[in-house]
């Protein structure tokens, strides 16, 4: 059974900011709706050159293109009915409980469309809002657009906002953000304007928004796009997602040299495991635990979204761990039998005085033990088993951290423009199609969710608290067979010493023996130190039980939080820093830790 990781479907969303009718012209209605028409149009032509472009690396389906608006009148309702006109989807953020926010249309016509759009929308992210409250709250809908847009779509006068959370207060936001705004004046009165920090040529992050360069959407549009979705541009780059995408996982694992270590040092049992892998399938029913039920209405988006994202996870994290034990068990055999060779080397030494044993046969196996190193470490280099698991770890763990943010309606990935390595962008094109969860925040649901994060980071806490126990007892094991081994050299050149200092005579041919065991004992004693250093059991030792206590630390702040929305989202962000942070460490750890043969 052989199983390559999911390519990412292409998607865009477009999030849209703009006046209620109060400060949209009546005369100019239609003539905005028009330039939204073709602003889109334009995108849908970019977006299927860029599919065009991209396709190795990008699934078959058709790309997306999906329109984020709350619905309000005015310049909500001319993006959403705009974007259903033109084939996009459309994902609806709501700031209250739908009846609530009915309330907010006086007229019956303009609550059959709120309805008639609403039914129309392929994922609704119902809010938790207070309607009855003195002062409603509509900024929190408007963070939800811009966390999840790639484009904002500006329906603005370029006057202040009318208020907190207003439209050009949340553009002042998406220009510190570094999103792209494609504006349309709300008068029509001129032609629209994409302002975006990339047309500089030295571009200014976090600009204010009457700071950013503009220009023609026409003339910009398509290459706007290009550097929001395209691949890393770098060559090595674009070949090591190339070599991941058509990785295949397989069930078998040949390479059980740690694992057999591991048990002859009594470290712990060998494992099924160890030699059959499991597969993606079971390995994805980690982030499958993540997420609640879904409440009625929202099953089927969430499920079919939710499976790309879970199946890629399930992909990267086995072949991470198939990776992981190939370069360990590489690792092990390249210092076994580099140490081996030189224990040949004795034993054909002694061999020839005692016995008088013939030179080639222990010469040719030292020769083929010496050419195996070689060979061993030669594949190693040449399949790059080092950098493929840290690099499927990489991706693994971004798409885990994703998901409990994603059920409370906020994204992980917080970049703008391209992504510089490929697992970044892997896991981002992924979560970009993920799109909206589709739901309710009420306080049942958000309840659920604190017991999903409750038991997430239990269960990681457990793993980090695990692997730093077994890191410790490998690296003392290790640590404590090399030094016997020295001390023992140690010790017979002492007796060695003293016998010359004695005037002992040994009979010839034990001195040779002598000298053969002293040379075999730091060889195998250098063999355990390579391991550790090439294993870094005690930095990930070290690692584990820093992650372990600042999970534990959330864990124990998860149990006494009350279901808010703001709370566990800023516990599900500290959770994704803890544990994106304890990759990032590990990887700086082990990058320059490359195997090479040590003869």
């Amino acid at each position: 059974m052989t199983i390559k990781p999911a390519r990412p479907r292409l998607a865009l969303s477009i999030g849209v900011i703009g006046h209620r009718p109060n400060r949209l012209p009546e005369a100019a209605r239609a003539g905005v709706e028009a330039r939204i028409d073709a602003l889109l149009a334009t995108l849908r032509q970019a977006m299927d050159a860029a599919h065009a472009r991209y396709a190795g690396v990008l699934s078959e389906a058709p790309s997306s293109l999906t329109m984020i608006s709350a619905l309000a009148e005015g310049a909500d309702r001319m993006a959403a009915r705009s974007a259903l006109r033109n084939g996009l989807s459309l994902d609806v953020p709501l700031p209250f409980a739908v009846d609530d926010y009915e309330k907010d249309f006086a007229d019956a016509a303009s609550r059959a469309e709120y309805r008639s759009l609403l039914d129309q929308a392929a994922r609704c992210l119902v809010l938790p809002g207070n309607y009855d409250a003195a002062r409603r709250d509509y900024e929190p809908v408007g963070h939800v657009i811009l966390d999840h847009a790639d484009i904002i779509l500006a329906v603005w006068d370029g006057g202040a906002s009318g208020g907190r959370g207003g439209t050009t207060e949340l553009l002042e936001r998406a220009a510190a953000m570094d999103l792209p705004i494609l504006h349309v004046d709300a008068a029509d009165a001129e032609p629209p304007c994409l302002l975006w920090a990339g047309l500089a040529d030295h571009p200014v992050s976090g600009a204010k928004l009457d700071d950013i360069p503009g220009a023609p959407p026409a003339e910009v549009l398509g290459t706007l796009v290009d550097n929001i979705v395209r691949p890393p541009i770098e060559r090595a780059e674009q070949d090591k997602l190339v070599r991941f995408l058509d990785d295949r996982w397989k069930r078998l694992n040949w390479r059980i040299e740690m694992p057999l270590t591991l048990a002859m040092f009594g470290l712990r049992r060998f494992r099924r495991t160890d030699i059959l892998a499991p597969a993606p399938a079971v390995v994805r029913r980690e982030v499958d635990a993540v997420v609640p039920p879904s409440p009625v209405g929202g099953v089927d988006s969430n499920a079919r979204h939710f499976d790309t994202v879970a199946d890629a996870y399930g992909a990267a994290d086995a072949l991470a761990m198939r990776y992981a034990q190939k370069f360990r068990g590489a690792s092990v055999t390249t210092f076994f039998l580099s140490a081996l060779a030189v224990v040949v080397a004795a034993v054909a030494l002694v061999g020839q005085q005692l016995f008088d044993w013939e030179d080639w046969p222990l010469a040719t196996l030292q020769i083929a033990l010496v050419a195996l190193v070689l060979v061993n470490t030669a594949i190693v280099r040449r399949h790059d088993w080092h950098g493929r698991w840290r690099e499927s770890r990489e991706v693994a763990e971004r798409l885990r951290v994703a998901i409990p943010l994603w059920l409370l309606g906020e994204t992980a990935e917080d970049a703008t423009g391209a992504e510089p390595n490929w697992p970044a962008w892997y896991a981002r094109a992924h979560l970009r199609a993920l799109g909206l969860w589709s739901g309710s925040l009420d306080r049942p649901r958000l309840e659920a969710v604190r017991q999903a994060l409750i038991a997430l980071v239990e269960g990681q806490c457990a793993y980090h608290t695990g692997t730093a126990a077994l890191m410790v007892r490998i690296e003392h094991r290790l640590l404590t067979i090399g030094n016997v081994l020295f001390a023992l050299t140690l010790l017979l050149g002492a007796v060695a010493l003293v016998i010359a200092l004695l005037g002992i005579d040994l009979p010839f041919s034990w001195n040779y023996v002598l000298v053969g065991i002293t040379a075999a004992l730091p060889a195998l004693g250098s063999a355990t130190f390579g391991i550790r250093l090439i294993g870094d059991f005690e930095g990930a030792a070290e690692r584990s039980s820093r992650t372990a206590a600042h999970l534990g630390a959330i864990g124990q702040a998860l149990r006494g939080d009350r279901p808010d929305l703001a709370v566990l989202r800023s516990r599900a962000n500290a959770l994704a820093d803890a544990m994106l942070g304890d990759v990032s460490h590990w990887r700086m750890a082990t990058e320059t830790r490359k195997l090479v043969a040590p003869v």
